[in-house]
């Protein structure tokens, strides 16, 4: 090959830097020695560090205010030099922290200020993910610091040592920080000048095999998966394939695993690996493509496009990964179908994208591939085995941990790293993502692959959820139901309507669908749409819900649980059991936000009641309202009513009398005289429970004449029945029947077929005892029906079992 002799050197060009190995970090010493080559007096070097990076932060925000992130970086030095003065404990480790950040954060806003005021601006895109990354290590640092600045004495010293771990964490990651990219930006200026001088002699080799990532170590649970992709890469000509999914779900690898494959290899002799994380425009894409495909400079002139298409060789396989980097940006995405429609007929394609959208204008082949979904259990326990190795098992904790990321192959990974390093326990692992979940889920680095924070947040802050704010607003009110949202019905549209004015529900959930952040979850006829449990539990800790949303929400509920509210509603029970947890979600944050209400304690009385008809009693929202800052005493004593019916279940019966005299009393108070005589029914059953049948017997009785002083024919039904079951276990059988019968022309008159059917079977007992066996077997035979016609199954069994004694 041909020596190639490098031009003279042009004054606008800037100077390389020296090949001699630089002494200590050699990233950063390189860098500096880059940027020094080619920076012209930006900075009076006899200013301080600090006052060198707030002039270069000001220069980069103003210059470079239309390149992503720039401003937002510029913007968290400033905050980060503002705190410096203000830190006040482990003074020390926090200036080592901060010199270090603003020494590498010279150094990378020199770079980005060198190219700015060159001719080839268009180069910054290839560092956006970067900028990226470096904003949200800023950030972090920056919080860090805050805590650092606290003036509170207490929590200074409570939690000094989460500090000093803090501050040893991200001292670890700015050492670690990665800034090669600083160094291509660099070389790419370099070479920028010179592409068109480069003699016509002058051919770098061209590789028709280039070298590929290797395969996966690991790839687990997606045998379906890869079997169809290498099927339809054998079975089509060109082949055209999309894998697609959430973010940490494993398309890269499944992508690596298919390349790898040798019946792959066979077909396809000539296999390039673009990765699309640098670019940030097509015509950046044309650039790393022309890399893979080893094109000369000396063919890189203004028909780039041209030049690569013609250069890849017959039977060539051209993989794209991570192509959502470009497809997301909407004023890019016509322009890429563009460039894929112009590939698809000269080689095969295989892209891998997050979300559920296939780029138009491509054939692509068919049957598509469906979206990678979670992983299941036991695929979940392999791949952290196969990543942990023998020395940790799968106990308890790893199980838990298991659970809690959902099946996402990236968090799985990321944890088995975690303990493989040897340096916690699955359980100090478990008790730090109680506290901090996603955050914790990281080996050091700060992109995409190697933290499950930043995975999520470049799916959440997307330019597709960007375009519209309101969607990432709405993101945030959806992370707080953790069983998401019903499609069945008109779920979806009651809820948007209860949106302020702005908010398109409907159209921010396909927004999160195509991004993959909400998925759909099917279960019998039923489906929904939901959040895995690390999206969703980044959502409610990194993105903030407005209060307008979250009263919104809170208005859906109470609504919900108006319509609702009768445990009995063959309609009610098609909707509220799929929806109690959302409701307890959405009522603990309204009382712990401090927006409770009389409304909002009245859904919680429902809420309570239901939980109690299903069978799981649930005390957790009734008591945040017993605490909240009510003072309706009616609603405060049905408030008390149904945390004694919760006691009751529970057999706490000291608590439920309690709870129930406190109802009673305040029910008392509010001159709500069916309230005290539900009270005092309730009050009667404690006293059987307890064998106190003089005060249950005087219960019933009161109870029994405030229902009727309310005409409550219903509730005095009800009382007259139990007062019925005192005189049965008195055995008083005349007061008894007289009792039953009374019950029944109550509940009859009420069209209460349930509590008709309970009386005639007590009635059935008493003429048991007495031995009038046709009276008796004609009052079964009666409940039965009854029971049968309300779908009471248990009821009616009763019936017939002492039909037949």
């Amino acid at each position: 090959m041909q020596s190639v002799q490098a031009p003279a050197q042009s004054p606008q060009s800037p100077t390389m830097p020296s090949n001699k190995p630089p002494t200590g970090d050699s990233s950063t010493a390189t860098n500096h020695q880059l940027i020094a080559s080619t920076t012209t007096n930006i900075i009076d070097t006899t200013v301080t560090l600090a006052d060198t990076v707030l002039k270069l932060a000001k220069d980069a925000g103003e210059v470079l205010k239309n390149v992503p992130y720039v401003k937002a970086l510029a913007g968290a030095l400033v905050q980060i030099i503002a705190i410096r003065d203000e830190i006040n404990t482990e003074k020390e480790r926090s200036k080592e922290l901060v010199d270090k950040v603003l020494d590498r954060s010279k150094v990378i806003l020199e770079g980005l200020l060198s190219v700015a005021n060159s001719p080839h601006k268009e180069i910054l895109g290839r560092v956006e993910g970067k900028l990226t990354d470096y904003h949200k290590l800023l950030v972090d640092v920056r919080d860090v610091l805050k805590k650092n600045a606290e003036r509170s004495l207490f929590n200074r010293v409570v939690n000094r040592k989460s500090r000093q771990t803090d501050l040893e964490k991200y001292n670890r990651r700015v050492d670690d920080y990665n800034m090669d990219f600083l160094t291509d930006l660099m070389l790419q200026l370099y070479i920028a000048p010179r592409k068109q001088s480069l003699p016509p002699a002058a051919t770098p080799l061209f590789l028709t095999q280039p070298v590929l990532p290797t395969a996966p170590e690991i790839m687990i649970g997606r045998d379906n998966e890869r079997a169809q992709v290498i099927d339809m890469l054998l079975n089509n000509s060109p082949p055209h394939i999309a894998i697609l999914g959430g973010g940490g779900m494993g398309k890269t690898t499944l992508a690596l695993s298919v390349l790898n494959e040798p019946v792959i290899a066979d077909r396809y002799p000539s296999r390039f690996f673009v990765s699309c994380e640098g670019s940030s425009s097509v015509p950046s894409l044309v650039a790393e493509i022309a890399n893979a495909l080893r094109l000369p400079l000396a063919n890189r002139d203004t028909y780039l496009i041209d030049a690569v298409l013609a250069s890849f060789p017959k039977c060539s396989l051209l993989c794209l990964d991570n192509l959502e980097t470009i497809w997301d940006v909407g004023s890019t995405r016509s322009e890429l179908e563009g460039l894929l429609s112009a590939l698809h007929s000269r080689v095969g394609i295989l892209i891998t994208m997050r979300g559920t959208q296939h780029p138009l204008r491509v054939p692509w082949s068919k049957p598509s591939l469906p979206p990678l979904h979670s992983l299941s259990a036991n695929s979940s326990r392999e791949i952290f085995e196969r990543t942990c190795g023998p020395d940790h098992p799968v106990d308890d904790f790893v199980e838990k941990l298991l659970n809690a990321v959902d099946g996402i192959p990236l968090a799985i990974s990321l944890m088995g790293a975690l303990l493989k390093e040897g340096h916690e326990t699955s359980m100090s692992l478990w008790g730090r993502w109680t506290k901090a979940q996603s955050a914790v889920l990281e080996n050091g680095g700060n992109d995409r692959l190697s933290n499950l924070e930043t995975s999520i947040l470049l799916s959440v802050y997307g330019p597709q959820m960007q375009a519209n704010p309101k969607t990432i607003d709405i993101l945030a009110m959806l992370a707080i139901l953790p069983d998401g949202v019903s499609k069945d019905g008109d779920a979806i549209d009651e809820l948007g309507r209860h949106l302020p004015a702005g908010y398109d529900f409907r159209m921010a959930l396909l927004t999160m669908q195509r991004v993959s952040l909400v998925h759909l979850s099917v279960a019998g006829v039923s489906s929904r749409l939901q959040m895995l449990y690390p999206v969703r539990a980044f959502c409610k800790e990194r993105v903030p819900c407005p209060l307008e949303l979250r009263e919104s929400i809170t208005s859906f509920c109470i609504a919900q649980m108006d319509h609702f509210n009768d445990v009995t509603d063959s309609s009610a029970h098609a909707i509220i059991p799929k929806e109690l947890q959302n409701a307890e979600a959405i009522l603990m944050q309204a009382w712990e936000s401090g927006r409770g209400s009389a409304l909002v304690a009245t859904a919680c009385i429902k809420f309570t009641r239901w939980s109690l008809y299903l069978g799981s009693p649930n005390e957790k929202v009734i008591n945040l309202a017993l605490n909240g800052p009510l003072n309706d005493p009616g609603v405060m004593g049905y408030c008390h009513e149904a945390v004694g019916r919760v006691h009751m279940r529970q057999n706490k019966l000291d608590e439920a009398e309690a709870a129930f005299q406190n109802a009673a009393a305040l029910h008392r108070q509010a001159q709500d005289i069916l309230g005290e005589g539900d009270d005092l029914l309730k009050l009667g059953e404690v006293h059987m429970r307890r064998d106190k049948l003089d005060e249950a017997e005087a219960s019933f009785l009161n109870a029994a004449a405030l229902h009727r002083q309310a005409q409550d024919i219903l509730g005095e039904g009800d009382d007259l029945l139990k007062l019925g079951e005192v005189h049965m276990r008195r055995d008083k059988l005349d007061e008894a029947e007289a009792s039953f019968l009374n019950a029944a022309a109550l509940h009859r008159q009420a069209q209460d077929i349930l509590g008709e059917g309970h009386d005639l079977l007590n009635l059935g007992k008493v003429h048991m005892q007495r031995d009038k066996l046709d009276e008796a077997e004609a009052a079964f035979l009666n409940a039965a029906a009854l029971h049968r016609q309300a779908q009471d199954v248990l009821g009616e069994g009763n019936d017939l079992l002492n039909l037949g004694k």
